[in-house]
């Protein structure tokens, strides 16, 4: 919860992608509050018992919503899908408006790479979400300490670039430092 709050600040994808981690948590411990209480609450480091019932609270809630929106096994939390989509029609409207020529710049130089991923994917997802869920794949294969091609590396450093980039100017739209004419 810590965590979340300082990454939903600062960067709206590393946000999205600790969220995508946490879903893939309580499913790992298939949603037991207990088991969730007992290995994984007590590796946050915390400075009170208040913090510490915070971050329980904060997980009592997501697994009850898992549960309500029927995400337990699969799939992201409503709330996210909503919070890519809306960070998707802040990409159009750059790209649109033309109003950031270096945002317009490099994301043409990665279209090829999500044409090509879109391709790949199933179902019907926009850019943004594309790209994120191929991030979190390469973090999960990392952890797995599976081995990553050199090209899917450096693909996916050209999509963490674009999506800091665009993470810097939602920040700045959302604290009205960049305004669309």
């Amino acid at each position: 919860m810590l965590i979340a709050k300082q990454k939903r600040k600062e960067n709206i994808a590393e946000y999205i992608l600790y969220l995508f981690q946490i879903e893939d948590l309580i499913r790992a411990f298939q949603s037991d509050m207990e088991q969730i209480q007992e290995k994984l609450i007590p590796k946050y480091q915390t400075e009170n018992e208040m913090q510490q019932a915070e971050i329980t609270a904060w997980y009592q809630n997501l697994v009850l919503m898992m549960g309500k929106e029927g995400i337990s096994e699969k799939g992201h939390f409503q709330f996210l899908i909503n919070l890519i989509n809306e960070l998707n029609e802040f990409h159009l409207k750059l790209m649109e408006t033309s109003q950031v020529p270096e945002y317009v710049q490099t994301y043409k130089t990665i279209a090829g790479l999500i044409t090509e991923l879109k391709l790949k994917s199933n179902g019907n997802k926009n850019n943004i979400q594309i790209s994120l869920e191929a991030i979190y794949g390469y973090l999960l294969l990392k952890m797995q300490q599976k081995e990553v091609t050199l090209e899917t590396s450096d693909a996916v450093q050209r999509l963490s670039s674009w999506l800091g980039q665009l993470s810097m100017l939602f920040k700045d739209f959302e604290e009205d430092k960049l305004e669309f004419e």
